[in-house]
This record gives C-alpha cells, sequence and structure tokens, in this order.
C-alpha cells in the first residue's frame, strides 16, 4: 500500500503499491533573518546562500522542541518522533494544537512568515539541507501523480486539524495552507495547488511592479517537502 503522510499529522490514504509518501510540515523563514540578505544584498556566492538556509530556516520538529516550554499547550510524544513531526500517541486535537500553537510560537518568538525568497528556493535545495537528502521540494511532477484522492485527503486533513474547537486561527492558518513552492518541469520556481477543486495546478509566481525574484514572495506559500520510499 502506498501511504500519504502529511507530517505532524501522519494519516494516510491508499493508493499505488510499494511506496510510501511522505508530505512535511512547512519549513518557515526567520524574516527578520531572511529580509537582510534580500534584493541587492542577495548572496553571491551558493556557499553564503547556503548558509543563509541554515540561519534563517525553521523546522517543525525543530520549533515544537523548542516553542514547548513557553506554550504549555504542545503535546510533546515519548521518543524522538519519525522526522519533522511524528504523531506518536498523540490525539488529533492534540496534533492540530501543536500545528496552531507551533505556528503562533514561530512568530511571536523567531518573527517567521511564509514568505521565501524564490530564487533562495530556486538555487539551494532547502529540503534536502534541511530535513536531508532523502527529501525535495514539491515537484510539478509530484503534483501531477498525486490522486483526486489525494488531493482530497490533503484537504480534509488540514481542514480537520484546522477545526480545533471550532475555529481556524491566524497562525494555524500558515500551517494549513494548500498553495506550495513547487519545482516546475522547466526548473522554474512556480505555485502549486493542492486544493481539490483547482483546475490548474501549476502557475508562475506573479510579482508586483519592480519586485524581483531575490526579494521575499508575500504570496503565503508553503515550503512543504516530499519524501518518496520503495517498500516490499
Amino acid at each position: 500500500m502506498k501511504k500519504t503522510l502529511l507530517s505532524a499529522l501522519l494519516l494516510s490514504t491508499a493508493a499505488q503499491a510499494g511506496e510510501i509518501v511522505e508530505v512535511s510540515a512547512p519549513i518557515f523563514p526567520r524574516t527578520n533573518v531572511l529580509y537582510a540578505e534580500e534584493g541587492a544584498n542577495y548572496p553571491s556566492t551558493q556557499t553564503a546562500r547556503e548558509s543563509l538556509v541554515t540561519n534563517a530556516s525553521l523546522t517543525f520538529d525543530d520549533l515544537l522542541q523548542a516553542c514547548a516550554p513557553q506554550y504549555p499547550g504542545i503535546s510533546l510524544q515519548n521518543g524522538n518522533g519519525n522526522g519533522n513531526g511524528g504523531n506518536g500517541n498523540l490525539s488529533q486535537q492534540q496534533l492540530a494544537a501543536n500545528y496552531q500553537l507551533v505556528a503562533q510560537c514561530s512568530y511571536e518568538q523567531y518573527t517567521a512568515k511564509p514568505y521565501w525568497i524564490p530564487q533562495l528556493v530556486s538555487d539551494v535545495t532547502i529540503c534536502e539541507q534541511e530535513l536531508g537528502p532523502d527529501w525535495h521540494l514539491l515537484s510539478e511532477a509530484d503534483i501531477n501523480g498525486f490522486s483526486a484522492q489525494d488531493f482530497q485527503f490533503f484537504q480534509n486533513t488540514l481542514t480537520d486539524a484546522s477545526n480545533t474547537g471550532g475555529n481556524t486561527t491566524f497562525w494555524g492558518s500558515f500551517y494549513f495552507g494548500l498553495k506550495v513552492f513547487i519545482r516546475a518541469a522547466d526548473g522554474t520556481i512556480q505555485q502549486g495547488d493542492l486544493t481539490p477543486a483547482a483546475t490548474v495546478r501549476v502557475t508562475p509566481l506573479t510579482y508586483p511592479p519592480g519586485w524581483s525574484p531575490q526579494k521575499h514572495y508575500e504570496g503565503g506559500l508553503a515550503l512543504r517537502c516530499i519524501r518518496r520510499t520503495q517498500v516490499p
């Protein structure tokens, strides 16, 4: 059975046999770090660009551990999790609360917003660097390979998580968005749409007049990663 996993929720939908597909929680940037090196200050070397990613990136697992002491509503599972937010024995309510509170903490404590610099997303393999070599940025091929049931699963999972107590908070909406950065078939960074009703899955990024890919993009796109594991 193929399982599609949304990290930090770890729910599955059956599809093709012989593969586990994991889709990560978003990696947020610290905007107070990112904004200082955009535009005219964009790093001129690959080493500097990779260093900027390291200094700016906030992964879900790291935030979960760092935020828990200040946000007592966060629930930590026993053990080390399973990479980028495993669910362990946590209830769906606890998982949803974790998403909400980690998003709130990321903004309040680390000035995080889903505003990556598109050129940086293109130049650095952020997923591989921050989560491990078996992860990569969602691609146009990945999105085109998802079924209608997969898209419905993504929406249902995130909708269920976002409606703890009947409300979706401002903070949690960062994590529940279904618009994502993707690597398009032509190698460029574009927008992918994971919503079930979307008729166009991949569209170019739209910049305001005078804006460039070397400045942060305020389209609210999540930087999610994917990992595919073949199983017997």
